[in-house]
């Protein structure tokens, strides 16, 4: 393993990965109308992006290994390790990539990709992934394409396990959904130390009559950014929720652009944010439709809750309308708890201190019992239960 600091890697040496490549050339030239990701980009303006990318880090090699079956896929430092024996799951040199990604680091994840990790869906289908990292020091980086064709049905869950101490991770998700099929993504990362830092750049496109629903569930410590893109076509629908409970010195982010590409598309996106200590928390979401996309419906909501002075919440929500025929909303709301609430409750009995966590609970897990699976809703509630319980609210 090299050692790097990708700060001082010019676009040039990052461009050499697209040699003999046409997919890699094309993530090049958009990676070079994009530039290297910095504290000027608008959508890690908040993120610290160069104290991320400041550090030296050995570039960590994937390599070829037996996959060996098991209930769930388990990738391991970016390494696919086992997968369940039904499930259509490969390594390919092909891929696909959005030439109108918003992410700079969506297009240097792919550059730097030798290979994909592909899955190939045509049956109603639970999938499960397993992130481990244990790696210190290093810079990790692979992608994952989820086809999903047939008029299936497919829910997959994503959990992340391990530590892997001063590391970077570049990862992220591509994925089509046929006509009429659905895909429901949920995603948990419950990180209780510092580790290490991640960008997860993701795409998602959803045909005609397709369905996708995301919830994501951020919790705890870690220095963490997704940012997704979704392009929707007709008749489509989607319903994003996400939930960050963040403390410490942590930096959490959910950078979303829901994209109305045709008529009839429905997009509802709500989000709560609980940040204490000096959690910083950041919430950039775009829905646009574009003109062509009438009888739209348009639906963006956030609120968060500050438990002391230092935490700090970047809210956008933002929509972009270029059709004068649909229905459209958005809202966002930052506070502390309110107190009106605590004296009914202290009224009834309940002390100060078990009144406000009580009510941290039940404001995130309007978000949590969105989940219809029960051993995903029990999964997801006690992680986010064994940092909440610890902390002092």
């Amino acid at each position: 393993m090299r050692e790097i600091r990708p700060s001082n890697l010019s676009l040039n040496d990052f461009l050499e990965f697209s040699n003999n490549d046409a997919v890699k050339a094309l993530a090049a030239s958009n990676l070079a109308r994009l530039n290297l990701p910095g504290k000027k980009t608008e959508h890690y303006r908040y993120f610290s992006i160069d104290r991320v990318l400041g550090k030296n880090y050995l570039f960590f090699e994937p390599y070829l290994s037996e996959i060996k079956e098991s209930e769930e896929i388990v990738i391991k430092n970016g390494v696919l390790i086992s997968a369940p024996k039904d499930l259509k799951i490969s390594l390919k040199s092909d891929r696909f990539l959005d030439k109108e990604h918003f992410d700079n680091v969506y297009y240097l994840n792919h550059l730097l990709s030798k290979e994909v990790i592909e899955i190939d869906v045509e049956k109603d289908s639970f999938i499960k992934i397993k992130h481990i990292f244990d790696k210190e020091g290093v810079f990790i980086n692979y992608r994952i394409f989820l086809n999903i064709d047939n008029e299936v049905k497919v829910n997959l869950f994503e959990k992340f396990e391990g530590e892997a101490l001063d590391s970077l991770i570049f990862y992220g998700i591509d994925a089509k959904v046929g006509e009429r099929d659905s895909f429901e993504w949920i995603r948990v990362q419950d990180v209780e130390n510092a580790t290490y830092s991640m960008i997860g750049s993701h795409r998602v496109y959803v045909k005609k009559g397709g369905k996708f629903d995301i919830k994501t569930y951020d919790i705890g410590e870690g220095h963490i950014s997704h940012n997704l893109k979704v392009d929707m076509f007709e008749g489509s629908l989607c319903e994003a929720k996400h939930m960050v409970y963040a403390d410490k010195n942590a930096i959490r982010a959910n950078i979303t652009q829901l994209n109305h590409k045709e008529r009839s598309v429905s997009v509802n996106q709500d989000a709560r944010h609980v940040l204490k200590d000096k959690a910083t928390a950041i919430f950039d979401a775009v829905v646009r439709v574009d003109k062509d996309s009438k009888k739209a419906i348009a639906h963006q909501n956030n609120r968060s809750i500050l438990l002391n002075d230092k935490a700090y919440m970047v809210s956008k929500p933002q929509l972009e309308i270029y059709t004068d025929e649909l229905e459209a909303s958005h809202g966002s709301t930052t506070g502390a708890i309110d107190e009106e609430e605590i004296f009914y409750m202290r009224a009834r009995g309940i002390d100060k201190k078990r009144a406000r966590k009580m009510i941290v609970f039940g404001f995130m897990k309007e978000i949590i019992d969105a989940i219809e699976d029960e051993e995903i809703l029990k999964d997801v509630l006690e992680r986010f239960e064994r940092v909440y319980e610890k902390d002092e609210i």
